[in-house]
């Protein structure tokens, strides 16, 4: 494996690949799994005590000077970091990153050989190009993630890495179709997000949480619409937010008010709105039970949602967006609107769902298992086994 992050778990892609090779190594104990990353975060080793997984990590910061520049010249408007400063840091970084594994490869090849082993690369993310260009110079059969928009943003950079992979890894179909309209891949899988939900919260537990959180709710008078947006960047939806749906809301639905989690300048933007907050980092059973509806938009490509499903499994819908994976993951469980919806028609699906709730958050628990996490681990087996096999 040869990824910028892996233990540092500083997001759901990093989260989602890690629980996808330890129960790939829990069901094949005679794999040896090797990562190739960067030291430059913290490690959580609580995950990894009991593997045998083995660690290298390279000196290369995963900042630097122009990522720097190009998120203080980002775009006042959409909050998006200059794309010709942040295309000069992905190409540094992918060419210092592909430098480095060239000559852990070639040892690794090497022992290959002398053991008459197999090989098998897995990338994913920002320094993937970096990755697949040192796996194709060794010889490696390798396949990648495809987790964010990255790829999408910079085709020229990360053309090659998604064509000569031996497949292109995502997790729903609708994202698979917007893979292969713009790129000439050899074939595409699909390993849904596997999530523990146990992990999350156990659910013996779940019902007597929900009931505890209404009461509290009843006795302090935050019966109101609650709105939950999980996650605030520009490509999620901010300048939308920013500039339509939040000011429209406090219009046309005054009562309702809106939540942000996860931190960051985004939210705390959002928040100079009157009727939304900015609610810092908290655990998923402190964000769901004290609101009502999730609400998830992707601007560009329809990555899967991994915060809809959770939401889910606290009974609570989603709305989002119709472009790639998003009605895949919201189902039944919510709704989901035309790239092309105004604001206004976003409340009003947003305030038919409110009128629906407890039906609406029983569809969502239900439809939460399409993420469950053993039958994602199978479907990851299998690609791992069709690409060796062939």
């Amino acid at each position: 494996m040869a990824v910028r992050d892996f233990d540092s778990l500083v997001g759901g892609a990093e989260k989602s690949l890690s629980s996808l090779i330890l129960g790939f190594e829990s069901l094949n104990p005679n794999w040896k799994i090797n990562v190739f990353q960067s030291n430059d975060r913290s490690s959580n080793e609580n995950l990894f005590k009991t593997s045998s997984i083995k660690f290298q990590k390279c000196q290369i910061k995963i900042e630097d000077i122009f990522s720097g520049a190009s998120w203080k010249l980002r775009n006042r408007k959409t909050g998006r970091s200059m794309k010709l400063l942040r295309g000069i840091h992905l190409k540094r970084k992918n060419k210092l990153f592909s430098n480095w594994l060239r000559e852990h490869f070639s040892e690794q090849v090497k022992l290959a050989k002398e053991k008459n082993e197999k090989l098998l690369g897995i990338t994913q993310l920002d320094w993937s190009a970096g990755a697949s260009s040192a796996f194709i110079e060794n010889k490696i059969p390798y396949v990648v993630f495809v987790r964010d928009e990255v790829c999408f943003q910079y085709p020229e950079l990360f053309k090659k890495c998604l064509e000569k992979a031996e497949t292109v890894i995502v997790a729903g179909e609708g994202l698979a179709s917007q893979i292969k309209e713009q790129f000439s891949i050899k074939s595409i899988s699909i390993v849904h997000l596997p999530v523990n939900f146990e992990e999350i919260y156990p659910k013996a537990e779940l019902k007597k949480k929900l009931e505890e959180v209404n009461k509290y709710r009843l006795e302090n008078n935050l019966t109101n619409p609650r709105i939950a947006i999980v996650g605030m960047v520009p490509e999620k939806g901010f300048e939308f937010y920013n500039r339509e749906l939040i000011p429209k809301m406090k219009l046309l639905w005054p009562e309702a008010t809106l939540h942000v989690f996860g931190g960051g300048p985004f939210a705390q933007k959002l928040a100079k709105h009157s009727n939304t907050f900015d609610e810092g980092f908290c655990k998923l059973e402190d964000i769901y039970p004290f609101c009502d509806i999730n609400m998830f938009r992707l601007e560009l490509v329809g990555t899967w949602g991994r915060v809809i499903n959770e939401a889910g499994y606290f009974s609570k819908p989603s709305i989002s967006i119709d472009i790639g994976a998003q009605s895949e993951a919201v189902g039944l469980g919510g709704k989901v609107m035309p790239r092309t919806a105004s604001a206004e028609e976003w409340i009003t699906e947003i305030k038919s769902i409110y009128a629906d709730i407890e039906n609406y958050g029983d569809l969502a628990f239900n439809h939460r298992l399409i993420v469950d996490h053993k039958n994602s681990i199978n479907e990851f087996l299998n690609v791992i086994e069709s690409v060796i096999n062939d």
